[in-house]
């Protein structure tokens, strides 16, 4: 195994293990680290697929261990939107100005929790028998979830701040303005 292949086995594993230690050992409900395992594979592997890979593989092994999500549309619209923020990874990655970056950063943090709030709340009103299928019921399901977001955003921000510190510390070579990324 070369050694560009074996960094990037190793950012794979610990963004598989930090996802799934982050899921949990999470303190409290959407507390976890795996929109900004998702930002960072997104960044780090050229290859979406492999990017993607990491978040969805820390939810799988997570989920042997937790409780179901009551219907199989719930479940794919949930790992649907913890996938999505390996776009962001790679949005974040192309800019050039350390400026535009830093934003980059802060969107990439706050993006995923409003689109997992946004979506898995709407099916989560669809595909349950929790709230009726009204429009009062819709309502009912956003406003129950407000304390979760509210939490997500702070994990998120928490999270997604500690890995862009720790990529623009380890990364960035102080000679080149190009990132040390994966061909992968």
């Amino acid at each position: 195994m070369t050694a560009a292949r074996w960094k990037d086995f190793v950012v794979f594993a610990l963004l598989v293990a930090i996802g799934l230690a982050g899921r949990l050992g999470q303190p409290d409900w959407c507390m976890t680290p795996l929109a900004a395992v998702g930002i960072a594979a997104g960044w780090w592997f050229r290859n979406p697929l492999t990017a993607a890979a990491a978040p969805l593989l820390a939810m799988l092994l997570s989920d042997l261990y937790l409780p179901s999500y009551g219907h199989l549309g719930v479940a794919a619209v949930v790992y649907a939107a913890l996938a999505w923020p390996v776009l962001l990874g790679k949005w974040i990655g192309r800019s050039e100005q350390v400026s535009q970056t830093a934003l980059r950063w802060v969107t990439g943090a706050v993006a995923p929790a409003l689109v997992f709030f946004v979506t898995v709340n709407f099916a989560v009103w669809l595909w349950s028998s929790y709230y009726q299928p009204t429009v009062a019921g819709l309502v009912q399901c956003y406003a129950a979830a407000v304390p979760f977001l509210v939490k997500m955003l702070v994990g998120d921000l928490f999270y997604v701040g500690v890995l862009a510190a720790t990529l623009t510390l380890v990364v960035w070579a102080p000679s080149t303005s190009e990132p040390a990324r994966s061909a992968q």
